[in-house]
């Protein structure tokens, strides 16, 4: 791929990184002069895929907002077939690795996270999109300065706009399973915005506890903990969680989507007011 032209405009350079489906270069764009990263997928994949990487780029385009990862264009390569999605080019790591390189974080940046990927989700949901995965790696810690992280929201691929029709087969579960509400086991198809506040109740729960709130479950067993249990109480595990904050992610994580948060504003605004007092 490196050194590969697209569309007569975008200049692929090295690899940096790649999922599943995917895989992301930098590039430059050759009109604007500027480093951005080009996500690619294979001219043989289905047209679910493809469609799938359209999506990502028109939710991310639609919600316009700071924490969610600028899209610049995304298209099909006639020449290679290559199907792509260009975006900012962004430095630092994501989410899981920082949790995984510092164990718990401190409250004071779980704080700030959470505002800002709850201010950046009701602004996705403003939309009419869900996004069904968000997770620790795919909230990018970008880097500004010595000590701020901006926060990006990426990878939208699997993210459901309510007034579209569903790319979901019957019986298909889409997300990551240990952070997904059970109406995602139950009823994929009829999520809305209240799933994507169980997942970053989830991701919250990890970023205090370097956990998640059901790990070191069997696979087999994972599904039923989440339709049927509740998560350890973060005081057991963290002694210095303020009990208002505690009480925030356990709402977020409550089995039913009517005992969560009513929209991702509510849970910024609880979060604000736990963090000022």
């Amino acid at each position: 791929m490196d050194g590969l032209l697209l569309d007569g405009r975008y200049r692929v350079g090295p690899r940096i990184g790649s999922g599943g489906m995917s895989v992301v270069h930098e590039a430059e764009d050759l009109r604007l002069s500027r480093k951005l990263a080009i996500k690619l997928i294979r001219g043989e994949s289905s047209d679910e895929v493809v469609e799938r990487l359209f999506r990502e780029a028109r939710a991310a385009a639609r919600a316009n907002h700071a924490a969610v990862v600028t899209v610049f264009a995304y298209g099909t390569d006639q020449a290679t077939g290559l199907h792509y999605l260009a975006m900012e080019r962004l430095h630092g790591e994501d989410l899981a690795a920082r949790i995984a390189r510092h164990g718990p974080l401190p409250l004071e940046l779980v704080l700030r996270l959470g505002i800002d990927i709850a201010d950046a989700l009701g602004a996705v949901h403003a939309t009419g999109v869900v996004h069904r995965d968000l997770k620790p790696s795919n909230v990018f810690l970008a880097r500004r300065g010595v000590h701020v992280d901006d926060v990006k929201l990426l990878d939208f691929g699997v993210a459901k706009q309510i007034d579209l029709h569903t790319l979901t087969a019957p019986g298909e579960i889409i997300g990551t399973l240990l952070y997904m509400a059970p109406e995602q086991l139950t009823d994929p198809k009829h999520v809305d915005a209240r799933s994507d506040l169980y997942a970053l109740g989830a991701l919250l729960y990890e970023s205090l506890t370097a956990r998640a709130p059901f790990e070191d479950v069997a696979l087999a067993e994972l599904g039923a903990r989440i339709l049927y249990s509740d998560p350890a109480d973060l005081a057991s595990l963290r002694r210095d969680v303020p009990p208002p904050l505690a009480a925030i992610v356990h709402k977020c994580l409550a089995r039913r989507a009517r005992d969560r948060y009513p929209s991702a504003l509510r849970v910024r605004d609880a979060l604000i007011e736990a963090r000022d007092g």
